[in-house]
């Protein structure tokens, strides 16, 4: 068999690499289709410029965004107006997103100019003020019983935290433990990721903040010098790990402590070739947990500005893959069909209800999905039908560097109707040519015929088609070819 290979296309055409892995999902031995939008909402009054998701009370689930001057709530598929009813729209701009934590029952809210604001995730209506008079962060997020902001107005290399087990309590105070780090070196702040210790991205360094209590309250170490966070929007987080984006490339942060790269070799140089560096605030950044996907969405030059690209790595099996796709944001969201009271009828009265009011049964089960908006500032998830996928094998020489006709091959790919190219040259110094797509014969195979001294292998699925994997192709029907 030859695989379809690992897409890595910074390397030489000749090699066991792949040169294109167009709206699929690299997975462990092959490629998964990647899914189309699905379930779109209604639309935001302008362009999204962030979203998050939280677990609320009694488990129930909230979806807010925000755009350049109202926050929403996603009710069914509505995005209703849920802004402050106090102090006139907001004003992120355009080149700021919404950034989202959680604290306790408390989402938190910050885009980089106006006052942080709260909401009541158990009986909240409106976001208002967050208390405390807490300063004005860009960056937000919470590292154990903190609330923890980034780049403070005019102090843009300073990170700020709250006090103890209270999002409301700001300033600096060794009673409360709330206080402020201006940091030395490594550039403005440009990310942060919490959990049990936090990470701060800079322009050239990285640096974890640890836990100590008071006096010291939290150690700050750098762990990457030279090497930081270029592009703000690239930064995502999960659990141990976390993703960005540097001048030299993609890394992963793993467990606090090693910084490494993740696209050197594979994707780094193509990537840089065509991001829109002008336009780099459209960019975003989300993960998909269940499929283990880092996704990375820009625009390339040569467009309006509009996010046209992403960027999939999954860090299981340390493989890229590429989408081209018109979208406004990525983020990670859910999806939970949840009953309302009113829904309860056809269960009996409350007294014989199968299950307590209080039972997970009636919030629904709960998926974790990669969501994106679309260009009409309306918000889906990637579950809809598969978008058309194109993947190819690495450069190969069947001929042991004669020349080579290749007659049929037949695809490993489980289900679909995929149409199947073989390219073809005959030096490294020529293009590569590739034959009409040809479809299957009732056996299975593909009945190419090309001639060449180097090939490789593309398969073709339609938008729409139901398959799971291409893996690559196998029975290559090859004869010896005239010539030297």
């Amino acid at each position: 068999m030859i695989p379809f290979a690992e897409w890595r296309p910074d390397m030489p055409a000749l090699g066991q690499w792949a040169r294109e892995a167009l709206n699929v999902v690299p997975a462990e031995e092959s490629y998964r289709p990647l899914n189309e939008l699905s379930g779109v909402s209604s639309a935001l009054v302008s362009r999204a410029q962030g979203a998050a998701w939280f677990r609320g009370t009694a488990g129930a689930t909230r979806m807010f965004a925000g755009d350049g001057s109202k926050l929403y709530l996603l009710s069914g598929s509505s995005w209703n107006d849920v802004s402050r009813m106090s102090g006139g729209p907001y004003a992120p701009g355009g080149d700021n997103l919404w950034r989202f934590t959680q604290f306790g029952t408390l989402a938190i809210a910050v885009d980089g100019v106006d006052a942080p604001q709260k909401f009541d995730l158990g009986l909240g209506a409106n976001w208002t003020a967050l208390g405390g008079s807490p300063p004005v962060g860009t960056f937000i997020t919470t590292v154990r019983d903190f609330v923890l902001m980034g780049k403070i107005g005019s102090a843009p290399q300073r990170v700020q935290w709250s006090g103890f087990n209270n999002a409301e309590t700001w300033g600096t105070s060794l009673a409360t433990q709330a206080d402020l780090q201006d940091l030395p070196d490594g550039g403005n702040v440009t990310g942060l990721v919490g959990g049990e210790y936090g990470l701060i991205f800079q322009e050239t360094s990285v640096r974890r903040m640890t836990y100590e209590g008071p006096p010291v309250v939290f150690r700050i170490d750098k762990i990457a010098n030279d090497v930081g966070c270029s592009v703000p929007n690239s930064v995502a987080g999960l659990l141990d790990m976390a993703f960005f984006l540097h001048k030299s490339g993609f890394y992963m942060v793993r467990a606090g402590q090693a910084v490494t790269p993740i696209g050197r070799g594979k994707v780094d140089r193509t990537f840089w070739a065509e991001f829109d560096e002008t336009n780099h605030f459209r960019s975003s950044s989300a993960i998909d947990p269940v499929r283990g996907l880092y996704v990375f969405a820009y625009p390339a030059n040569g467009g309006n500005g509009t996010p046209s690209r992403l960027l999939i790595y999954n860090w299981r099996t340390e493989r890229w893959s590429r989408a081209i796709l018109d979208c406004e944001l990525v983020f990670g969201g859910v999806s939970q069909q949840a009953y309302t009271l009113e829904q309860l009828d056809p269960f009996g009265t409350l007294e014989t209800l199968p299950y307590s009011l209080d039972s997970s049964y009636w919030t629904g089960a709960l998926s974790l999905l990669l969501f994106a908006f679309d260009t009409s500032h309306r918000s889906g998830s990637f579950s809809g039908p598969a978008l058309r996928a194109t993947v190819e094998t690495g450069e190969f020489n069947p001929g042991n560097g004669s020349r080579s006709v290749v007659r049929a091959c037949r695809p490993l790919i489980d289900g679909g109707h995929p149409q199947i190219e073989i390219g073809a040259r005959e030096t490294q110094q020529s293009g590569v040519a590739y034959g009409p797509p040809v479809g299957l014969t009732p056996a299975g195979m593909a009945p190419v015929y090309t001639s060449g001294r180097y090939f490789r292998a593309r398969a073709i699925m339609a938008a729409g088609e139901t398959w799971q994997n291409m893996q690559g192709i196998d029975d290559l029907d090859v004869r010896p070819a005239g010539g030297q």
